[in-house]
């Protein structure tokens, strides 16, 4: 039990450490820089700039539900009305939300939707929305980009997932904890794969806590009624 523990703690503080964001620091003597130099950089920007925008109109198309998002896997496309318990998003409307928050790391936003019964994230591949991630809607983004979910019935359970460029799970631990004045029947347990382990309140503390403290407010949701995505550029990149 005890060597099982070990294991799994470094194993976490390991994956851990490779998921943190990097911050990238340049510096250039703008004098140094020749005119054709500076004149890319300002072509890329633009260039930049409307894929920007392009991005937003077929995020807002789909939030209208006039486009669909398409499963490469398999090989169907979904409107928004697909992923609500809904018949009428329209009518429905306070029940949907959405964020632009960057997943991949590409330095563009992905649109995030949250529904009545799913949580999904959509990306742009040759000018067609392409479904990246999808699950239930106790799922929620992190800001650093893992997603964590939180599901409370008998007892509180956790799953903090990890997905690489492509939106492929590439590493999930999960976490429980018994409810209030619980039996001798429930437990403080940490699994990772089908490694599963019994823990005393005290050390299940501390080996979720780099888990559960990792934040969310760069993620702004915003209800589906207040549809302006032309400020949401700025917002997301804070």
């Amino acid at each position: 039990m005890k060597k099982s523990y070990i294991h799994i703690t470094l194993f976490v503080a390991v994956c851990l450490s490779l998921t943190a964001c990097s911050s990238k620091n340049s510096q250039s003597a703008n004098e140094n820089i020749p005119q054709n130099s500076a004149d890319a950089i300002d072509a890329q920007k633009e260039e930049e700039t409307d894929e920007l925008k392009e991005r937003l109109q077929l995020y807002k198309a789909f939030l209208q539900d006039e486009i669909s998002s398409e499963n490469k896997e398999e090989k169907e496309a979904y409107y928004l009305r697909d992923y609500c318990n809904c018949v009428v998003p329209e009518e429905d409307k306070d029940r949907i939300q959405y964020a632009l928050f960057d997943m991949t790391g590409d330095g563009l936003p992905e649109l995030h939707v949250l529904t009545d019964i799913s949580y999904s994230i959509h990306i742009i591949e040759n000018n067609q929305l392409i479904e990246w991630y999808r699950g239930d809607r106790y799922n929620r983004p992190l800001n650093n980009r893992a997603i964590l979910q939180k599901l409370e019935t008998t007892g509180t359970h956790y799953s903090y997932t990890i997905l690489d460029f492509n939106g492929k799970e590439v590493f999930s631990v999960g976490f429980s904890k018994p409810p209030k004045g619980f039996e001798k029947d429930y437990a403080y347990l940490f699994f990772v794969g089908d490694d599963e382990v019994e823990l005393s309140e005290k050390k299940w503390d501390k080996l979720t806590k780099p888990f559960l403290s990792i934040g969310s407010d760069k993620i702004i949701w915003k209800n589906i009624e207040d549809l302006n995505l032309s400020m949401e550029a700025k917002e997301w990149k804070k």
